[in-house]
């Protein structure tokens, strides 16, 4: 007996060394490496909507020990040719991080059963694809509450990066929140034409406070940073006006102009990823919202919380507890069906 206790231990031994301390199955085989990948419309540095993926990214990386990688996939092309390279190379999971991605997936998932495609927005479901959906709308009407309160011209804009349905949502959002507290404001839309035109984004901002417009809300990723840009001058120049950052935290990117955040958490990401290593994935539209884990959250600039007056503070919160209570509807584009 003893001589066969000693020749286990010393082939679980063998075991371990060859195997480099991995994880095995009940029959000693090398278990599977979770792989998961990317595919972004622009570069990271964004500090928004492409750094909020890569946070996710890496949280997945972190949390679930997946092998990640990423790439910037900006044409139809490049998108279905990235999906279908990374499905080839055995990775479970590839994230298309935007509504354009839909077709791509489509077309790719077909030849790639085993392999599971997430479009981040729209409403394209099938056996291993699915949207991942941030509404952002909850956390975007309770900015449009503080500009509403604090506006002093009644004059409020917007500017997205391209007039699509998931940028449109957050934007009906932020307008129901101002004119649920001030009926009389007027909220104008502008568009850059793309996400990275950030001379294009500051004209457009430029133009908007000529016009009296004292707050601006930007979901337009890069190019976002020219509407900083151009409040950061105006600020300079002693003029009442204040920004909000949009997907990402960006109190940062531009400390004296940005009041308040509407955030999408990297955790989000992570419970997609849970589901799909677990084997719990079931083809649907995974929706966030602020009621989800602290998926979606608003939060304030820290250096700047104290020029939010503590009325309409107390306001906010109110409306965010009576949002998570269901007694308030915050308006929004629907997405299921939407292909």
């Amino acid at each position: 007996m003893k001589h066969k206790h000693w020749t286990t231990i010393c082939l679980l031994t063998i075991g371990v060394l060859l195997f480099g301390g991995a994880n095995v199955d009940a029959d000693g085989h090398k278990a599977k490496e979770f792989k998961v990948a990317m595919l972004l419309p622009a570069s990271i540095s964004d500090a928004g909507w492409n750094a909020l993926a890569y946070d996710g990214l890496k949280g997945i990386e972190k949390e679930l020990g997946a092998k990640i990688s990423h790439v910037e996939s900006r044409t139809p092309a490049d998108q279905e040719e990235h999906f279908r390279a990374y499905a080839l190379d055995g990775y479970h999971l590839i994230f298309g991080h935007g509504y354009e991605y839909q077709d791509a997936a489509k077309a790719v998932a077909q030849d790639f059963p085993e392999t599971v495609f997430i479009t981040s927005s729209g409403g394209t479901i099938m056996d291993n694809v699915s949207p991942i959906i941030f509404r952002l709308e909850q956390a975007s009407y309770l900015l449009g509450v503080i500009s509403g309160m604090m506006t002093k011209t009644d004059k409020i804009g917007i500017i997205g990066g391209q007039n699509i349905p998931s940028v449109n949502s957050t934007f009906m959002a932020f307008e129901g929140g101002v004119k649920s507290v001030n009926r009389g404001a007027e909220v104008r839309r502008a568009y850059v034409g793309d996400w990275e035109n950030i001379g294009k984004a500051k004209e457009l901002a430029l133009a908007q406070i000529q016009e009296g417009i004292d707050f601006i809300f930007h979901n337009a990723d890069a190019a976002g940073r020219g509407v900083f840009d151009a409040v950061e001058k105006e600020q300079a120049n002693g003029k009442f006006v204040w920004t909000f950052g949009s997907n990402r935290d960006q109190s940062e990117v531009s400390p004296t102009t940005v009041l308040a955040n509407a955030v999408i958490t990297p955790g989000a990401f992570v419970q997609i990823a849970r589901h799909v290593k677990e084997g719990t994935f079931e083809p649907k539209s995974y929706v966030f919202t602020m009621a989800s884990d602290g998926a979606i959250s608003m939060n304030y600039n820290p250096a700047l919380k104290a020029q939010v007056p503590a009325e309409v503070q107390a306001k906010v919160e109110e409306v965010k507890k009576a949002i998570l209570a269901g007694n308030v509807e915050v308006p929004q584009i629907d997405f299921e069906g939407d292909e």
